[in-house]
């Protein structure tokens, strides 16, 4: 995964990012996300409620998927 590739994904809707060790990070929009060229800085809702940042290199990045949004 490049920069490039990720932020276009980003920009596109929500999306997950999945990664090597089988974690997951939901992304809702792109102010929810900084990418350098190694890594991508995100915030996300954790499992306790709270808003977190986690630091993802880009290449342990297994995958990006998009998040349906039911209206």
């Amino acid at each position: 995964m490049d920069r490039e590739e990720l932020m276009t994904l980003i920009r596109k809707g929500p999306v997950r990012i999945l990664m090597n060790d089988g974690e997951s990070y939901e992304v809702p929009s792109v102010e929810f996300a900084t990418v350098s060229d190694i890594a991508a800085s995100v915030l996300y809702l954790a499992e306790d409620g709270k808003m977190r940042m986690m630091h993802l290199p880009l290449v342990t990045m297994s995958g990006v998927e998009p998040i349906s949004v039911d209206m």
